[in-house]
């Protein structure tokens, strides 16, 4: 089974590094969220939205660490457990200025960029917002073997340019892309396939493509997809 990572990387030394993510998450939430403006005006019952701008995407993590059965003690000679701290302190990491390898005089190094590779789910540049680890078992000499960890990631582009929030599809399944075009009032299936494809007779393409069932029956206002013609 393909393990989820976090891969991080920083201006400063040691520059990157990944987390392997001890048991993969069930679930991953991605939340994005816009603002709109209200246009209002006294000819309107209901007021024109207008787009002010997106807000960053945020996607959070439930991971779950047991370092109950592993190989090689760490904490001492006669232990039979690992401290869980080995894998929890790496999440404490992203949240610290050069994944706490920085001086406070260099005042670029900023907190680790991170991505979440899972397969071919890679999600958008994040930054991490919160860590909160709850440990929940511990060994006879007090020790953490076993920790809960929540993490939340806020996107923070490096050059603020990528609006991809989830990876495409497999390539071997990507479907084409394909235009799309508002009808206008009184306009006619055959009308726009000349327009767009030069042939009347491609209006057959377009109503196939758009489950059009009467090709006169066009509204104003509706979308239609325009495909590319065989």
């Amino acid at each position: 089974m393909e393990q989820a990572k976090l891969v991080w990387w920083t201006l400063v030394p040691p520059f990157g590094g990944e987390i392997d993510c001890q048991f993969n998450p069930s679930s991953i939430a991605i939340s994005k969220s816009n603002n709109w403006e209200n246009t209002t005006s006294p000819n309107f019952n209901a007021p024109f939205m207008r787009f002010a701008g997106g807000n960053n995407a945020t996607y959070g993590l439930d991971l779950f660490f047991d370092s109950y059965a592993g190989d090689k003690p760490l904490d001492s000679a006669n232990s039979k457990v690992i401290d869980v701290r080995k894998y929890t302190n790496q999440l404490l990491a992203l949240s610290l200025r050069g994944a706490g390898n920085a001086m406070f005089k260099l005042p670029y190094a900023a907190p680790p960029f991170v991505k979440f590779i899972w397969g071919k789910i890679v999600l958008f540049t994040a930054v991490v917002q919160s860590v909160d680890i709850q440990y929940t078992f511990f060994s006879p000499d007090g020790y953490p073997i076993r920790a809960k960890a929540q993490v939340s990631f806020v996107q923070n582009d490096l050059i603020g340019l990528s609006d991809d929030l989830i990876p495409a599809q497999n390539p071997t399944s990507r479907t084409d892309a394909r235009k799309t075009r508002i009808v206008h009032a009184g306009q006619r299936l055959d009308q726009i396939a000349h327009e767009e494809y030069g042939d009347a007779r491609h209006w057959r393409t377009l109503a196939e493509a758009n489950g059009l069932d009467d090709p006169f029956s066009l509204e104003d206002g509706q979308l239609l997809v325009i495909p590319q013609p065989d």
